[in-house]
């Protein structure tokens, strides 16, 4: 792969900012990466730690090690590292969350679930004070947003991996919220059986045949928080089944689920009631919803 700024650049004394956009622009979509622009600002104004608007705005020259760092970070970029890897930030539900390679990366369409777990809150449980568990919490993305959106609530966050735990400690920091949030490393459920009264999952759930087809940057996030088993229904079943445990009487079971799997989890047995599931914005059953009988 070409060194597509170095060559063309450093030995230029009057490149702009501009210039380095329109180059790196060029030289991302060579490598067919979606958005290239928006990739290029991003991955310069993080080395600049300027507004994306600073490039635009700023007719100044970069040095020859702004030069550098940006080319190496377009040749990352344009090998399939994820853009959120590189800056080490990924928004979600408008916060700001730090993030590295090895933890799971938030989607939009997670906003979904805390955006129902609120609704749920104030319909069922505000203004009294709430407990949530919140499974696979990742860079603690669901966890801090909860805490940040519901002054009344703590919340109880697991991981089976250690960087990760690690990381949302420090996003809950970040935050100002680590004193309402317990983060466990452990598998799904917490060892001491308390009572929650909603529990919450963005669990793996894509099936383990379809990994190797996924795009190249997605399969560079950690296995484990991608597959969900031979039918990517794994995880899910294990959550389903072990809820009742967990859940206070009236209790809410909020799963973030793959496209079609909303069929087979109508027909699953349990003894918690299934009363929505709810679409993205693509129109695919994206969260569903069941709650614990009196």
């Amino acid at each position: 792969m070409s060194l597509p700024l170095l060559q063309r650049h450093l030995a230029s004394k009057k490149v702009s900012l501009r210039k380095l956009v329109e180059t790196g622009t060029n030289f991302l979509k060579e490598n067919s990466i979606d958005q290239p622009r928006k990739n290029a600002e991003v991955l310069l104004s993080h080395i600049l730690n300027k507004p994306i608007y600073y490039i635009y705005t700023e007719d100044i020259s970069p040095s020859k090690k702004v030069v550098v760092a940006y080319n190496k970070l377009l040749i990352k970029r344009a090998s399939g590292i994820p853009l959120q890897y590189l800056t080490k930030t990924v928004n979600f539900y408008g916060y700001s969350f730090f993030i590295k390679k090895g933890v799971f990366i938030p989607r939009p369409e997670t906003e979904i679930i805390v955006e129902k777990i609120i609704e749920i809150y104030k319909r069922y449980f505000s203004p009294s004070y709430i407990k949530i568990l919140d499974i696979g919490t990742g860079c603690g993305n669901i966890a801090i947003s909860l805490a940040k959106e519901i002054q009344n609530c703590k919340v109880v966050a697991t991981d089976i991996s250690k960087k990760a735990i690690k990381i949302a400690g420090y996003n809950a920091e970040l935050h100002k919220v680590k004193n309402r949030i317990k983060f466990l490393k452990t598998d799904i459920f917490p060892h001491q059986k308390k009572k929650f009264h909603i529990i919450v999952s963005n669990p793996p759930y894509i099936p383990r045949s379809e990994i190797p087809l996924l795009n190249i940057e997605v399969r560079k996030e950690p296995f484990r928080a991608l597959s969900g088993g031979k039918d990517g229904l794994n995880i899910i079943k294990k959550i389903i089944k072990g809820s009742e445990e967990f859940l206070k009487d009236r209790g809410f079971l909020l799963l973030e689920i793959g496209d079609k799997q909303g069929e087979y989890i109508r027909k699953i047995q349990t003894p918690l009631n299934l009363i929505e599931i709810e679409k993205d914005l693509a129109g695919i059953e994206r969260v569903i919803i069941f709650q614990k009988k009196d």
